[in-house]
């Protein structure tokens, strides 16, 4: 090797003798995801939303409720947002998960009409199941937000032996 060559890298740890950490990955509590504007797409919502709320430890009554309410605004936003054989729209869900509420978002561009008709009862079932229901049409885009605080599980008391009954006690073999 020549002399105005440089050396060739080492590899070295680079804090020798301490392992490096391990960072966590955060979970954001998030998510969001975009479907076309098709009934054929509900059972995914259902299935999707659903799978989300069970792996961040919503309860079943819970998630059922926002489920529920998803579905719905999926629902319209395809019947009433878009018109019947309009293959270009789109409807994104967004559901965010923390310690104390879920919100769940659901947005199309779509064009409602000026005034809602009083055909269905789709509103109405959002608003009892859910806390807070906002739905707001500004810039072109229809977006309905639903609140739901946070249920929390109730654990049954630990069993201890002083709440032992006689009909408790197995039968001894004598």
């Amino acid at each position: 090797m020549p002399a105005s060559d440089p050396a060739p890298p080492t590899s070295r740890p680079i804090s020798p003798g301490r392992p490096r950490p391990q960072r966590k990955l955060r979970d954001t509590g998030v998510l969001t995801f975009i479907v076309p504007a098709d009934s054929d797409q509900l059972s995914l919502v259902r299935h999707r939303v659903s799978a989300w709320l069970a792996a961040h430890h919503v309860r079943v009554e819970q998630r059922r409720d926002v489920v529920a309410v998803v579905d719905e605004a999926v629902s319209n936003s395809i019947e009433h947002g878009y018109l019947e054989g309009d293959d270009c729209g789109l409807v994104a869900i967004t559901v965010h998960a923390n310690a104390d509420d879920i919100v769940a978002l659901v947005a199309d561009h779509g064009c409602w009409p000026a005034a809602p008709g009083t055909r269905g009862l789709g509103l109405t079932v959002i608003e009892e199941l859910a806390e807070d229901v906002e739905l707001s049409h500004d810039a072109g885009r229809t977006t309905l937000s639903a609140r739901f605080p946070r249920e929390r599980a109730t654990r049954p008391t630990a069993w201890a032996p002083e709440q032992r009954t006689p009909a408790d006690e197995p039968a001894r073999a004598r």
